[in-house]
């Protein structure tokens, strides 16, 4: 059974409070996996980087779940001690369900891990409005231990 969405993207966005850029790219390179890159920054001396693989499958017509493994380079504002920034690995799990035709509704997990005593949670709740088969928008509250709490703006291009 074929996915319910599209693993073949790039999406670019902004973040509010605080202010920053931020970009993903996925790419599926079999049927059920995909390669999954990402950045961003607040343009403080800081920036949160990660790829890694991840998977996507069909829950029912409406419903997909889709997770990934990444390694992640993060530099945090004010962070004098790590030029190069702080390596990590994480885990995340999420599902992406159409509520109405053009609307998606979206929910992600996960954890990203710097060594055994220090690990933060990522939880990400959004919509997106795909206005054609190529271009969508959304809207993402990131409740998560990366940075503060903030909402992400976003457009994605679908390939």
């Amino acid at each position: 059974m074929a996915t319910n969405f599209n693993y073949n993207n790039l999406e670019i966005g902004f973040t509010g409070n605080p202010s920053g850029l931020g970009a993903t790219g996925q790419l599926a390179f079999m049927d059920g996996a995909h390669f999954v890159v990402s950045g961003s920054s607040q343009f403080e001396g800081d920036w949160i980087a990660s790829g890694g693989a991840g998977f996507h499958a069909p829950i029912n017509g409406f419903v997909d779940v889709h997770g990934d493994a990444r390694i992640y380079s993060v530099k945090f504002p004010e962070d004098d001690k790590h030029d190069f920034g702080e390596l990590a690995y994480g885990v995340n799990v999420g599902v992406r369900a159409w509520i109405l035709p053009q609307i998606e509704a979206n929910l992600l997990v996960g954890q990203v891990a710097f060594d055994s005593d220090d690990t933060r949670s990522v939880v990400e709740l959004g919509g997106r409005f795909h206005s054609t088969d190529l271009l969508s928008i959304g809207l993402n509250y990131r409740a998560n231990g990366l940075y503060k709490e903030q909402f992400y703006f976003n457009v994605r291009f679908e390939f």
